[in-house]
């Protein structure tokens, strides 16, 4: 009988002890699938970005690009060497670009709540940029996708949500702290994850993403490795094996299937399925292009290329066109650029790592394009 009136108290202490231990990184890879390539748990501190203020670009103009891992390609392309050498701009347009450097802040899986963090980040730091990039994809506004949860609560340090408390969306605000009273309501106990951890049970989607990570990012603080990658502090050479890229259709049945139909499967199922829009995220753009507005810093919106396999998917989906009216609704009110390099004669470089990202053989153009600089 005295057993019986302790049974809620009981139950509410092992849950609570469950709550807590959730917190310990080898319980929480063993029995959730937040591990797996998340570069957000509890990582995306204010990292130091001296870089931006080196004396050797002081003459140049600079581009901040913020954007998924289809911005990795900032880090790596976006250089003089890679302009000088690419077949798809002119003299013109290579001279144009060598007045320019870029800095990329992109991140797997990332959406307008990173981008709002460390853009802010960055500017309370003193730091401010000539021109703003903005990667808009539409997987970043599904609150369905593989990452949305990863990123609402654990994509921005707390003590940066105290300091921008009164730009936050309330129910955005109202998850976040509670999240960070109740670990469960971060890390959800999947019966997948732990079928693949105890009995070796692998999930053929969760395989697949883990090309969308960068090298390094099971590491002690990804996100800020992410972010403060080589060549945001220096120039890399151009290399023209580093491509690792196919002109429209990869060469072999293997590599066809991998990169352009298997792989858009994947982004079918985790990243666009169940589409649900998150409002929030065009609350978070907005709240970067308003402080832009007042330093009179241009932003671009830009929607990335991607195969033919993508977009025809895009075609056919119901949540594609909405979801494009409402970025371009975003652009005009608030006069923000807004470029979709998916439309026709846009952009001609057609060279992809695979369905989902372009080569960075197209890095010349595509800037180029973002930052209308004319043939």
């Amino acid at each position: 009988m005295k057993l019986k009136k302790f049974r809620v108290l009981i139950l509410l202490l092992i849950l609570f002890g469950l709550d807590k231990i959730m917190l310990i990184p080898s319980v929480r890879n063993l029995l959730t699938s937040e591990n797996l390539g998340n570069p957000y748990i509890e990582t995306f501190n204010n990292s130091s970005s001296t870089y931006l203020d080196d004396v050797k670009y002081k003459d140049k103009k600079k581009v901040w690009a913020f954007g998924t891992s289809r911005s990795f390609i900032f880090y790596q392309y976006a250089t003089a060497d890679y302009n000088w050498h690419s077949e798809f701009i002119s003299e013109k347009q290579k001279k144009g670009l060598d007045d320019y450097k870029f800095f990329g802040f992109a991140a797997p899986g990332s959406n307008p709540l990173i981008y709002f963090t460390r853009f802010n980040q960055l500017m309370d730091q003193n730091y401010k940029p000539d021109t703003v990039f903005l990667e808009v994809s539409a997987f970043s506004f599904n609150k369905n996708n593989r990452y949305y949860n990863i990123t609402l609560l654990e994509g921005m340090p707390v003590e940066f949500a105290i300091r921008y408390f009164n730009d936050l969306p309330s129910d955005f605000a109202k998850d976040y702290f509670f999240s960070r009273l109740f670990s469960l309501s971060r890390y959800k106990i999947s019966a997948k994850a732990i079928s693949a951890n105890v009995f070796g049970a692998k999930d053929k989607n969760a395989e697949m993403l883990k090309n969308f990570m960068p090298s390094g990012a099971m590491t002690a603080d990804p996100f800020a490795n992410i972010f403060d990658t080589e060549s945001n502090r220096k120039e890399l050479p151009y290399a023209p094996d580093s491509f690792n890229d196919f002109y429209l259709k990869p060469a072999n049945d293997t590599d066809t299937y991998l990169k352009t139909v298997m792989i858009v499967d994947v982004l079918k199922n985790e990243f666009y399925g169940n589409f649900s829009f998150n409002e929030n995220n065009l609350v978070f753009l907005n709240k970067i292009i308003d402080r832009c507005k007042k330093e009179k810093i241009p932003v671009v919106l830009w929607i990335p290329k991607v195969h033919k396999n993508l977009t025809d998917f895009y075609a056919t989906s119901a949540f594609y066109p909405s979801w494009k009216s409402k970025i371009q609704s975003l652009a005009d009110k608030t006069s923000a650029r807004f470029v979709d390099l998916n439309d026709e004669g846009k952009i001609h470089c057609d060279y992809f790592q695979d369905a989902a990202h372009l080569s960075g053989r197209c890095m010349p153009e595509m800037t180029s394009i973002l930052l209308n600089i004319p043939k």
